[in-house]
């Protein structure tokens, strides 16, 4: 049996585990789906074996059919986790729920994530023997990556926390953001969540007036967390928080954009804003290939963020287009859960198996950006409001080459 267990070694980002099962038997699944739910096998006192490389494991392969090898992918986050076995020639046997992972992952101050790495194995190994001969540890936007493109492209996640990654067509990979929400998550649901309150604490306290009134965003606010004041607010923020709930707040200034109210309106244009950012910093390091390719820059967009894309829309596509770095891209959504591509990433690890990989199937796009075609996007919904406090730039008729 042959794992590949993935992470991301900071703070409120999904696990993903890519695991390559050698037998069929229903028990083993069992154990799979046990260990998911964090109920490991009780072992001897034995230091994990490591396996060096996968000799042993292409030997036990050569001896199964295609359709007797278990691949299993798992595709973690902070609210759930999704299990999905196939067999060695990709097609899927079955799908499980659980709940979340993103427990597994470690934020050690002063390691190197190799360091963060190397124990999330050694753990792996001993608390759950039975469930791989080896694990190999590494980021976790991998899965979604591989799951939609086979030469590489950006991944940029928007949901609990935010992160991006970029993976060129010569193997290297390049982040942006992915810090946590003490020092970034920029485009998240939690920077909506903590940008409206952030507003009416403010402008409570005249410290600094919200660009719009808070009129919709300061009930809403109490509303949801059943508080009469800011005081009773303080608990939600500091002795009793909890990222994933507070986040949830962002689904109430979702609402309040369906409704029009300005304030809601400018948060999830900032929030474009942001997202964009990170495509930018990463397409600056993008190969000539993926940046001249059909549609340009692909870009596969994961997390419940994008579900309102309409509402960062604006602020995403101004952007990009006052950035002067990217002539065109292409936005993606997953058709699949990225276990698919956990599944992938643990084949590709063994030679000997051949598993049929339908990355078209995988992904559909929903944005398509060309510098030469793009005239902007008028919005009259709230008062212009300038990037140029990111970029420098006027927003409206100015470099619209």
């Amino acid at each position: 049996m042959y794992c590949k267990h993935e992470h991301r070694a900071k703070e409120g980002l999904p696990v993903q585990v890519a695991t390559l099962l050698v037998m069929a038997e229903q028990e083993k699944k069992n154990q799979l789906s046990e260990g998911i739910e964090g109920k490991p096998k009780q072992t001897d006192a034995s230091s994990p074996q490591e396996v060096s490389d996968v000799g042993e494991i292409d030997e036990d392969l050569l001896k199964k059919k295609a359709e007797d090898v278990r691949i299993g992918g798992i595709e973690g986050g902070a609210t759930h986790s999704t299990l999905i076995v196939v067999d060695g020639s990709g097609n899927k046997l079955s799908e499980l729920k659980g709940p979340g992972t993103n427990h597994w992952g470690l934020s050690l101050s002063g390691c190197e994530e190799k360091e963060t790495d190397r124990i999330i194995k050694e753990s792996l190994l001993r608390d759950y023997p039975n469930a791989s001969k080896n694990y190999i540890v590494s980021s976790d936007t991998l899965g979604s990556m591989k799951t939609g493109l086979e030469n590489g492209g950006i991944v940029l996640i928007a949901g609990t926390g935010s992160n991006a990654l970029l993976i060129n067509p010569d193997g290297k990979t390049y982040g942006c953001g992915g810090w946590g929400h003490v020092i970034g998550d920029e485009g998240s649901a939690y920077y909506i969540a903590h940008r409206a309150c952030k507003y009416v604490f403010d402008d409570l306290d005249d410290l600094k007036k919200a660009p719009y009134p808070i009129t919709y965003v300061w009930p809403a606010l109490k509303n949801f967390f059943h508080v009469a004041d800011r005081h009773a607010l303080l608990s939600h923020l500091y002795s009793n928080f909890e990222k994933v709930s507070f986040a949830k707040f962002a689904k109430e200034i979702a609402t309040g954009c369906e409704n029009k109210d300005p304030l809601c309106l400018d948060i999830f244009r900032e929030n474009g804003e942001y997202l964009a950012m990170h495509v930018i910093a990463l397409a600056k390091k993008a190969h000539n290939d993926l940046l001249l390719s059909p549609g340009g820059l692909k870009v596969i967009c994961v997390g419940s963020v994008w579900k309102s894309w309409n509402f960062i829309k604006t602020g995403f596509t101004e952007a990009i287009h006052a950035s002067n770095i990217i002539d065109e891209l292409t936005l993606h959504h997953l058709t699949t859960s990225s276990a698919i591509g956990a599944c992938y990433l643990a084949a590709d690890h063994v030679k000997e198996i051949r598993l049929k990989k339908n990355y078209a199937n995988n992904i559909d796009s929903f944005y398509h950006y060309k510098r030469n075609n793009y005239s902007g996007i008028p919005d009259f919904s709230i008062p212009e409001k300038s990037v140029a406090s990111l970029w420098g730039v006027c927003r409206g008729p100015c470099n619209k080459s």
